[in-house]
């Protein structure tokens, strides 16, 4: 029923799970395929709290091979819906060192499984491709035209980025699998990345065609909200190319914007931008424009590309591991123990090399920190020099806890580079010991209030559950400070904590919108003069 209804097979175990088991086998079984099921509907998970029941007992009786297996795909996978991208390919790769050598399907699957992680991630040196088509190569194996028919989708639609008659040739292929399959699916996946190459394309006539497309397809409103909401983006954008603004923004108005992708949060920035310049608004086009930029940036930067390569790194060895273990005979054992040691060898060779390249990374990083907050510093200056209405004790804090902050990174770095866990932990206790006092943040946010229409007192009254960490943030971000600075006074090691600080702190606020549209409504009310702060303002008791 799993492979065939698998809404039955759904209802049928949600209601042996309230009854309960008699034993612990029964119990892992039934959490392993409890959470296959919620998968395979769509039900969005939570938390990893049902599949670590079947994960810890089958970790523990590994004679149960291949329901270990399926229990780390399934806690990868759910890792993945938790936002949690690299956890889960380590979860991944994990399950690729348990696999057994013949069992062709679920090699297959996990490789599709990393695909997307690299497609979805936009690693860019076309690695999803590679890996599909090593899981197409397996499900070829295993026969299961199903997935054979997904993996020449998948292929497909990566090309979109570097190849467009690749993207024609897989797709072609998908689409005569799918007519012999009866698959509907794979024909709107066709219309759609067909779209997706037209809509960007220079000539009126492509972008006419796209538009027509995304407005065909959603007369069938039977779809996922993220392929739905990619739809509406390719109908608003094409209209907005066609200099028809009111339309597009009817579409664009429809995007549930808080659970996109990375990827289809990039491309709605662009449908906004597009927006802005067919009003003729430049700087609302040049603003969204560089948003959407800077997303792409983020999710494709080297650094998270790395973080992925290193998971990956870390379990590629356990392949070979378990393959070895599979040979039984003694001969192969001796051959082992000579293995064994030259692994030894090796291991020690990569721990040496690994360190000597985190100490360059953790090295890189901190220059570029310290190069980057000595050019704040001078735009701090000129800014608070010329804000009258700042007090002269606050400008005197915010250019010496900079300068504090910039000291303390230059000597630990040149000390600590070399262990980057001893470099995180003592430059923390360092800054503990310099942070600013409570009268810096009171005179922050105070001024924060002043400037922009009490938004910082309006914006803790509405949101009780906020913490004084948080108002501090927010007062920061509201007066306009630097990435930088705002790590100084915060005691941040990386841009990226300002970054994810902001996103955690709009879902904090129950915002339905970004941080940065949130602190527009409260400029936009002193603008008009709207005292009475009918201009913005945070969900109330969120």
């Amino acid at each position: 029923m799993m492979c065939q209804n698998t809404d039955s097979a759904l209802s049928i175990l949600t209601q042996l799970g309230k009854d309960g088991f008699m034993n612990r086998a029964d119990r892992a079984y039934h959490a392993l395929l409890l959470s296959q099921a919620k998968y395979r509907c769509y039900v969005t998970a939570t938390s990893d709290s049902t599949i670590n029941v079947a994960l810890d007992y089958y970790q523990k009786h590994q004679d149960e091979n291949e329901k270990l297996t399926r229990s780390l795909i399934y806690k990868g996978a759910i890792m993945e819906e938790l936002g949690e991208s690299e956890s889960a390919m380590k979860y991944y790769k994990k399950a690729l060192a348990t696999v057994s050598l013949n069992d062709y399907f679920n090699q297959g699957y996990v490789k599709l499984r990393i695909g997307n992680i690299y497609r979805d991630n936009m690693v860019a040196d076309s690695s999803d491709v590679t890996i599909f088509k090593e899981a197409l190569h397996h499900f070829e194996q295993a026969n299961d035209s199903s997935y054979i028919l997904t993996c020449l989708s998948e292929i497909g639609s990566s090309y979109i980025k570097t190849n467009h008659d690749s993207v024609l040739a897989y797709l072609d292929k998908a689409k005569s699998l799918a007519q012999k399959l009866n698959d509907k699916s794979i024909e709107l996946d066709y219309m759609i990345y067909i779209a997706d190459i037209k809509m960007y394309s220079r000539s009126p006539h492509d972008i006419a065609d796209a538009k027509d497309i995304a407005l065909s397809l959603l007369r069938n409103n039977n779809y996922a909200d993220d392929r739905k909401s990619h739809i509406m983006m390719i109908a608003a954008l094409t209209l907005a190319k066609q200099e028809k603004p009111d339309s597009a923004s009817i579409f664009l108005n429809q995007v549930p914007t808080e659970n996109l992708s990375a990827g289809l949060r990039v491309l709605y920035e662009k449908c906004l931008a597009e927006l802005f310049i067919s009003k003729g608004d430049i700087r609302e086009y040049q603003q969204h424009y560089e948003k959407s930029e800077d997303i792409a940036d983020s999710i494709a930067s080297n650094s998270r590309q790395q973080v992925l390569r290193d998971v990956e790194a870390k379990y590629d060895n356990e392949s070979l591991k378990y393959e070895n273990l599979r040979f039984k005979s003694k001969l192969v054992i001796s051959v082992l123990s000579g293995l064994f040691l030259l692994s030894i060898l090796t291991i020690a060779l990569m721990i040496v090399s690994r360190k000597s390249l985190l100490r360059k990374r953790q090295l890189q990083v901190s220059e570029e920190t310290i190069a980057q907050l000595n050019i704040d510093k001078t735009l701090l200056a000129t800014q608070l020099n010329n804000n009258l209405a700042m007090s002269d004790e606050l400008k005197l804090t915010f250019k010496q806890q900079v300068e504090t902050f910039l000291q303390l990174v230059q000597s630990h770095v040149t000390i600590f580079a070399s262990d980057p866990k001893k470099f995180g932990k003592l430059f923390q206790q360092s800054y503990n010991t310099n942070q600013p006092s409570s009268s810096f943040w009171r005179g922050v946010r105070s001024y924060a209030d002043n400037q922009l229409n009490n938004i910082i007192t309006r914006t803790k009254d509405n949101c009780p559950s906020l913490r004084e960490k948080d108002l501090n943030f927010l007062s920061l971000y509201c007066i306009g400070m630097p990435t930088t600075v705002i790590m100084a006074c915060m005691g941040y090691a990386e841009a990226h904590s300002v970054y994810n600080k902001k996103r955690r702190l709009a879902t904090t606020m129950g915002l339905e919108e970004p941080l940065d549209d949130y602190i527009k409504g409260f400029k936009s009310s002193v603008l008009e003069g709207d005292l009475d702060g009918n201009g913005a303002g945070c969900v109330k008791g969120k």
